[in-house]
């Protein structure tokens, strides 16, 4: 889901109904939502608690590309749902009032050179550090760590 259809979305769950919800990031942490305190475009400020702990009232800053999804904790009844949810109108992707979601990657200027990572792409993050091992322990090889000898 697009940034501005979180917003959207969020916007339109009432005071009443917020402590009963739970979010899911995408690395599978689910957190238990007291109340949300702000709806930015770009990411979801809100006091809650990590599942399975006591620590409530917690101060959260999660963005939106990070929420896997969220949901209410408790059964929830259709006639409620309807009651909450039937006049919600969720924004069409790539209207021209929402940015794009990820930016574009730089391209390397040299053809042995590593991109910088983006803080979006973990991979691009494991990559780099990989090839800065690489190198190093290809220039420096007796730097590597050896256990020590029984001598």
């Amino acid at each position: 889901m697009h940034n501005a259809a979180w917003v959207k979305l969020l916007q339109h769950i009432p005071l009443s109904e917020q402590a009963k919800l739970m979010l899911v990031t995408a690395s599978g942490t689910e957190i238990s939502i007291q109340c949300l305190l702000r709806i930015d475009p770009e990411c979801l400020a809100f006091k809650g608690r990590l599942a399975g702990s006591q620590d409530a009232g917690r101060v959260f800053f999660i963005p939106y590309v990070n929420i896997d999804y969220f949901g209410f904790q408790q059964p929830l009844k259709e006639s409620e749902f309807h009651e909450l949810f039937s006049n919600l109108e969720i924004p069409v992707a790539g209207s021209p009032a929402v940015p794009p979601a990820t930016p574009a990657e730089p391209e390397p200027t040299a053809a042995n050179e590593v991109p910088a990572p983006s803080l979006r792409n973990p991979l691009a993050i494991k990559s780099s550090v990989l090839e800065k091992f690489r190198a190093r322990s290809l220039t420096n090889p007796g730097t590597l760590m050896r256990p020590p000898s029984d001598e």
